[in-house]
């Protein structure tokens, strides 16, 4: 364990970069792919994060749900310093990481994604294949009238077997429908699997996020990811 961790804190040192590669399939349109790729910059042992993502044609979902939902597989860039606890993302690496992620939103609507993160040639590679289902035209993922994703918490529990981890956030966006409090969330929950690791110990990751660029259309999308983690829940539940 203190080997992984000791070479964790080495690859991890100064700026990271990732790509993405993800493809975007809706149950309402199933002969339609939508092919979503970006890359991004970090500074992992301080927490911060800048993911920018480009669509080959405008998306019917609003990019600040989509790419908040793409970058939670970047947890390697979360701040551990000072917790006394386990870095399973980090030290999942030079290996392979995958993630299975399953989100049921406020209005029933169900994204299902895997992920298979590599790191190739000092960068993490990300490929994504992600399913929504049940999306109408009435389905408040497509409005604009969305703000940025809220502060949350992630909690993150070792799994069933002795290399995964499992978490669970709220993720939160304000709307301006009344019939949904002026809150829309997705309930998002995802396995996580290293072979050879050591599953972690029960723990928080604060995020916050900040929208920098999204163009009206889709196609273009750019956040900051702050991310800290924690034994102590100092996010009270944004729902």
């Amino acid at each position: 364990m203190e080997h992984r961790m000791e070479r964790a804190e080495a690859m991890f040192t100064g700026t990271a970069k990732c790509k993405i590669i993800a493809e975007i399939h809706f149950d309402n349109d199933p002969d339609t792919s939508y092919k979503v790729t970006g890359e991004g910059f970090a500074q992992p042992l301080e927490g911060s994060q800048t993911l920018e993502l480009n669509s080959t044609h405008s998306l019917p979902i609003n990019l600040s749900i989509l790419g908040t939902i793409l970058q939670t597989n970047f947890r390697m860039y979360t701040q551990y310093t000072g917790t006394m606890v386990y870095d399973f993302f980090k030290t999942s690496f030079p290996g392979a990481m995958s993630v299975e992620m399953t989100g049921k939103f406020d209005d029933g609507l169900v994204v299902r994604a895997t992920c298979t993160l590599t790191h190739v040639k000092e960068a993490l590679i990300c490929r994504c294949q992600v399913h929504f289902e049940g999306m109408t035209d009435e389905s408040l993922v497509g409005s604009e009238d969305l703000s940025c994703t809220l502060p949350c918490f992630e909690v993150v529990d070792k799994g069933t077997k002795a290399d995964e981890a499992v978490s669970t956030m709220d993720l939160v966006w304000r709307t301006g429908n009344s019939e949904m409090g002026g809150k829309y969330g997705c309930r998002l929950n995802s396995t996580i699997k290293c072979s050879g690791n050591f599953a972690p110990s029960f723990h928080f990751i604060g995020h916050e996020y900040k929208l920098t660029e999204k163009s009206e259309n889709n196609l273009h999308f750019a956040q900051r990811q702050k991310s800290r983690a924690t034994v102590i829940n100092y996010y009270k539940n944004s729902r």
